[in-house]
């Protein structure tokens, strides 16, 4: 099995919402989207906003909105979710 090329961390308040908000079905539909991030970090669309350049990325689920920032330097690449937005 091969590693992913980018880690996912979450903030303290995406985490926070993770262990106390969310269901367990939701947590999994994030759990899958940040799978994908992390093996393709483009292949979710750019955030909306013409002051935000296209590092910020959104992942649209059907009960919620991340957004996340892909960090490509070394030593450990990631994808640092900013924000959870619970619809």
């Amino acid at each position: 099995m091969t590693a992913l090329p980018f880690r996912a961390r979450l903030s303290t308040e995406a985490a926070t919402l993770v262990r106390t908000v969310l269901t367990d079905d939701q947590v999994k539909q994030l759990q899958d989207a940040l799978e994908r991030a992390m093996a393709d970090p483009w292949s979710w669309p750019p955030s909306d906003g013409e002051d935000l350049d296209d590092s910020i990325r959104q992942i649209v689920l059907p009960d919620l909105i991340a957004h996340y920032v892909i960090l490509p330097d070394p030593p450990v690449p990631h994808l640092w979710v900013i924000t959870l937005t619970v619809l």
